[in-house]
């Protein structure tokens, strides 16, 4: 009855309760889980990362494909870098400015 009761309660309160650390609303009215935090910034910050070179496209194949560390993928050399491109499914011109500048770090 506890989780019965706690269900009900959450979702007649949800438009006034505050943020959950637990799940978001997406735009669409979904809740989804929200990334645990870490250390190295989850999926939020590979995401963020992306958008910045513009190939924010691929941050759902990242994830997919359990690139959610963004101080690993930025420690990747070219050669790594292009298989990750290559698992990622990234078009052959995405590909080769991913693998050449990465996130743009000098």
């Amino acid at each position: 009855s506890y989780g019965a009761s706690s269900g009900s309660a959450s979702a007649s309160s949800a438009a006034s309760s505050p943020p959950s650390r637990l799940f978001k609303l997406l735009p669409d009215g979904r809740t989804v889980h929200r990334e645990p935090s870490s250390p190295t910034g989850g999926m939020a910050a590979v995401a963020a990362a992306l958008a910045q070179i513009n190939l924010q496209a691929y941050a759902a194949a990242f994830d997919a494909e359990g690139y959610d560390d963004i101080e690993y993928l930025r420690g990747l050399d070219a050669a790594e870098r292009a298989e990750v491109a290559t698992e990622t499914g990234m078009k052959p011109g995405h590909a080769g400015r991913w693998g050449k500048y990465g996130f743009g770090e000098a």
